[in-house]
């Protein structure tokens, strides 16, 4: 039932997102400086209120109603979007309304791993990993559906559709979906639990990972075909591939994760994404681009199935704090991959948009070995620091139970 939820969930975003650019340009007929408007003050917002619902969950409040609330002010957002042609009403209903709907998969992930703990045969990196994938398998199917839907700039299809996504989701929430009991004792002595900190500097190799991958994806179709001749239906195949190859990764990965230190292999992972990266920088042939796509569902497998697990193994007690502090992490790697590579560009290519994301995934890398130094130091230190074992598959939260 979470994986259905996870998909349902993923599937609202995969409709939208990828149009809203097109929508604001050649829907509303507003100029292109609109789009980085629209894109900070929407995410900005959305931000606050991930992190606003992250922290009421570790306080006792129901994931699972703070989920149906998010999820209808995205619906509604949805249906403003479909009846307006208004920039101006877009917009505050973006910030007003749609921002909600970022605090959905933060709920999703922590409703799930607050009924996952509970279980005791569930391998927690695995279940998050499977939570991830869910909404990857959305993203496979979403964008190239939703733009079917807009053919000929009828944007109103493809918002109906994902508001139509939106209240099942909030149906299927309403009737599948337990409540997962949070109180307890031990629970609520937890959640005094100080955040170290060593833990933002995991959170800002995360930041930094999704920074590359955002770099990359976003300058690919450009680059691909205006700067190196190739066929327009070439970057849906390049992303169509790696999709799919990402999938069997990341759930490969939450299931070696019980055996082997998630933090060396997410060290790992940031090592693929460097030679991707520069691979794609001296790539010239379609056949080299699809054998790279191999290394970067490494890389990315790796990336979205053991980064939340590992953010939650340091704060066991925070779950909702976690889950929101790496939504926004992604979404903020975005917003500034987005940008880095529009300045890219302008300066010089979107070839050398890779060279940023090879930046991006170093700065990482360099991240994640500091976060391991800082993490030794203070485990060391003495039995005062509460942290989880990154490099077991025994979750440190083990101890809320």
């Amino acid at each position: 039932m979470f994986f259905i939820l996870s998909m349902l969930t993923g599937l609202i975003g995969s409709f939208v997102n990828p149009l809203m650019s097109l929508f604001i340009v050649e829907g509303l007929h507003s100029p292109p400086a609109y789009i980085g408007m629209y894109t900070v003050a929407v995410t900005l917002a959305g931000l606050v209120f991930s992190q606003w619902l992250g922290t009421l969950a570790d306080k006792g409040i129901s994931a699972r109603k703070m989920f149906m609330i998010a999820v209808s002010g995205m619906a509604a957002a949805l249906l403003v979007f479909a009846n307006t042609s208004s920039f101006w009403v877009v917009l505050v209903a973006g910030v007003i309304l749609f921002s909600m709907g970022n605090a959905a998969i933060p709920q999703v992930l922590t409703l799930g791993r607050q009924w996952a703990v509970q279980q005791p045969d569930v391998n927690l990196a695995q279940f998050n990993a499977r939570l991830r994938a869910a909404i990857s398998f959305a993203w496979i199917g979403g964008p190239p559906l939703g733009y079917a839907l807009a053919a000929g700039v009828d944007f109103d299809r493809s918002f109906y559709m994902a508001a139509f996504f939106a209240l099942v989701a909030l149906c299927f929430a309403a009737v599948f979906i337990p409540e997962v009991a949070t109180s307890s004792p031990q629970a609520s002595n937890h959640r005094t639990q100080k955040t170290p900190a060593y833990f933002w500097l995991m959170v800002l190799a995360i930041t930094f990972g999704s920074v590359g991958n955002i770099m990359y994806s976003s300058a690919l179709p450009l680059y691909v075909i205006n700067e190196l001749g190739f066929a327009t239906h070439t970057p849906g195949i390049f992303m169509g591939l790696v999709a799919c190859l990402e999938i069997p990764v990341m759930l490969y990965a939450g299931k070696l994760a019980h055996k082997r230190n998630k933090i060396k292999m997410f060290g790992v992972a940031f090592g693929c994404a460097m030679v991707f990266y520069i691979g794609v920088f001296f790539a010239t042939q379609v056949w080299q681009l699809i054998a790279l796509q191999f290394i970067n569902a490494l890389f990315y497998g790796v990336f979205a199935g053991l980064g939340l697990t590992i953010l939650q193994d340091q704060l066991p007690a925070r779950i909702g704090f976690t889950a929101a502090v790496y939504s926004n992490a992604i979404k903020v790697g975005m917003m500034l991959g987005t940008t880095a590579t529009g300045v890219l560009a302008q300066f010089f290519s979107f070839r050398f948009a890779t060279i940023g994301a090879f930046c991006a995934a170093g700065a990482a890398l360099s991240c994640l070995l500091l976060f391991n130094y800082r993490k030794n130091l203070a485990r060391n230190a003495g039995p005062n620091h509460i942290s989880g074992n990154a490099g077991s598959g025994q979750l440190a939260g083990s101890q809320v139970q």
